[in-house]
């Protein structure tokens, strides 16, 4: 095997893990993916939203760590002081809500830095809990929820002298755990890599399709594409692949996955194909995860010279 290419692939996934996964997100535009349908324009239209979305706002805060803050959240908003500000570019936000459109799905930004060209209109308030003042941000433009800044207050804020009005609790709005974690799953999928024949034979690849959620953790994808000789002189000069691939996902982040494709090119065959992959940045409408692949013939298995071992970057969109 082509110890270069071994070197280059090790490098390929350190600087792309390095690079990426601890990275803060830097947020430059908003409106791509509204939380709510049209622009906030007075404290009117931001009550009607929070009410309105009272269920994916808990799987948000859910998501964002802060689960136990919801309850409160919704107790004191109706009664919440709101004014209206320009958040500058540079400044920083603990986390951010986004809603993703296809397939549908609450997605929440940590670290998030504006670093837009210009100041963006805001609706601010805070709410208080156990001797912390949570100040939110909402912009106008698109109603993401986000928590500015977190500090502990000398004494607790007495209550509110009114009562929050009754909030009526609406069946089938609610989202399950499962429901939602299935919904998150599905998509346009792109493949991209590096991979090494034991012939020997160097090859990068690409390949997309889209994955099809079955059950919860369960996917499958159909993928096209294919393979270029890019080094050595033995194996196919360019082939056409088309895969089909069950996809397991063991956490949120970490995924197996195994199944058969098709190799067409100086010799056709029939492969069998596994891999294991991790999630390292998340955006919200796209992931990108970083992967290892085993292709073999699959009447030889690991005895064939046509065996290939693959690395490469997912895209999930």
């Amino acid at each position: 095997m082509n110890k270069k290419l071994l070197f280059l692939l090790a490098g390929f996934l350190v600087i792309t893990f390095s690079s990426s996964a601890f990275a803060a997100v830097s947020l430059k535009r908003l409106g791509t993916s509204p939380f709510y349908s049209q622009a906030l324009k007075s404290e009117a239209d931001l009550r009607t939203m929070v009410e309105r979305n009272r269920a994916d706002l808990q799987t948000g805060f859910a998501k964002a760590g802060n689960e136990e803050l919801f309850s409160e959240f919704m107790a004191q908003f109706p009664t919440a002081e709101i004014t209206s500000i320009t958040v500058a570019p540079g400044e920083q936000l603990e986390w951010m809500l986004f809603r993703k459109k296809s397939p549908k799905q609450i997605v929440v930004l940590k670290d998030v830095t504006w670093d837009g060209g210009s100041g963006f209109e805001a609706f601010s308030f805070s709410i208080t809990k156990d001797g912390q003042r949570y100040e939110f941000i909402v912009p106008a433009v698109c109603g993401n929820l986000s928590l500015k800044s977190t500090a502990r207050i000398a004494e607790p804020v007495a209550p509110a002298p009114t009562p929050a009005p009754v909030i009526k609790k609406e069946p089938v709005q609610a989202v399950t755990e499962t429901e939602e974690r299935k919904s998150a799953l599905g998509g346009p999928v792109v493949d991209v890599g590096l991979a090494q024949q034991f012939d020997p034979a160097s090859y990068i690849f690409a390949r997309g399709g889209y994955e099809f959620p079955l059950m919860e953790k369960l996917t499958i994808m159909g993928l096209v594409g294919g393979y270029a000789r890019i080094a050595d002189n033995d194996g196919d000069d360019v082939a056409f692949i088309a895969d089909a691939l069950l996809t397991y996902y063991l956490t949120e982040k970490m995924f197996v996955g195994g199944g058969a494709g098709i190799w067409i090119g100086d010799d056709d065959n029939v492969d069998l194909i596994v891999n294991l992959g991790y999630l390292v940045y998340e955006r919200p409408e796209m992931k990108t995860s970083i992967f290892v692949e085993g292709r073999c013939e699959a009447d030889e298995l690991i005895s064939s010279m046509h065996s290939r071992l693959a690395a490469g970057l997912r895209f999930q969109f």
